[in-house]
């Protein structure tokens, strides 16, 4: 196997959401909405008959409440003040100064839906996805961005993966792609946010890469010979790594394979620079805009 072939490998099997392309996994609620039914009183005992209430005139009925006025329709504007308001408005600034025509065109498909009257949590998704349909044809660029900016990304992508591994392990197996039955479990904080990171410092490598990107040659035998001791080192070895067989290794337990995947993050990161843009550009950047 080439060393170009090993850059392509470990892109496909290091990233869970193959380029940032995250699984919504939204909450499910397992719990009644119904409360349950009061158990039935026990019969009074009998008691003396009374003598009858005198009867008395009923009170008017108070007029009925005016209806309330409908939500006022979604503009661009308001939209736009939505967002700003979120947790996504440093992309969102970055979005509107780089890539204007598909922003513009992500803030007329918002307000079109939020004027049909989708629920906050599909309009969430749907604007997530808006986003990285964006990023998908993009990401090539990002090869060009500097080490300090991809050095971010991925030490976010290890933390996701260890974060995955331990208060998130329910849902490791299907941020890889290899467990599609429905969520049942909420998805925990740091897992969201570094998932949300995750998106915006792609993003920020590919609008920092557009001037300077350019093809990414393959491993020399030296970068390839340092980067099988690195593995060697974290108890990883370059044919499990070629075959995925790594996943599989290191004991049970849903979130091992995200552990795992964190540790091939740390063999990675103290490789020299210019050894791990190659590999980094297959796990990020390369063959990501389908």
């Amino acid at each position: 196997m080439n060393s170009r072939t090993l850059i392509v490998i470990v892109g496909c099997l290091a990233i869970a959401a193959l380029g940032g392309f995250y699984f919504a996994l939204g909450p499910h609620s397992n719990g009644s909405l119904v409360p349950p039914s009061p158990a039935p009183a026990s019969a009074p005992a009998a008691s003396p008959p009374v003598a009858p209430a005198p009867v008395t005139s009923a009170p008017a009925a108070p007029p009925p409440a005016p209806a309330a006025a409908p939500p006022p329709m979604a503009t661009a504007q308001s939209i736009e003040a939505e967002i700003a308001r979120s947790e996504h408005a440093e992309l969102q600034a970055l979005l509107k100064k780089n890539f204007l025509g598909e922003y513009n065109e992500l803030i007329a498909v918002a307000v079109r839906r939020r004027n049909e009257g989708v629920s906050d949590v599909i309009f969430g998704q749907e604007l997530a996805e808006r986003f990285q349909a964006i990023m998908r044809g993009k990401l090539k660029y990002g090869v060009g961005a500097s080490m300090p900016t991809i050095d971010r990304l991925a030490g976010n992508e290890a933390s996701l993966f260890h974060a995955l591994g331990t208060e998130g392990s329910a849902l490791c197996l299907k941020m890889l792609g290899k467990d599609d039955s429905p969520a049942t479990t909420v998805t925990p904080e740091s897992v969201r946010q570094l998932m949300r990171l995750g998106t915006l410092y792609r993003f920020q490598a590919i609008v920092e890469g557009m001037p300077s990107a350019k093809p990414v040659d393959a491993l020399t035998t030296e970068e390839m010979r340092a980067f099988e001791a690195s593995l060697t080192r974290e108890g990883l070895n370059y044919r499990d790594v070629s075959t995925g067989a790594y996943l599989n290794k290191g004991g049970a337990g849903p979130g091992r394979p995200c552990l795992t995947l964190e540790t091939l993050h740390v063999a990675i990161a103290r490789l020299p620079d210019n050894t791990r843009r190659k590999i980094y550009a297959g796990m990020f950047f390369l063959g990501r805009d389908k």
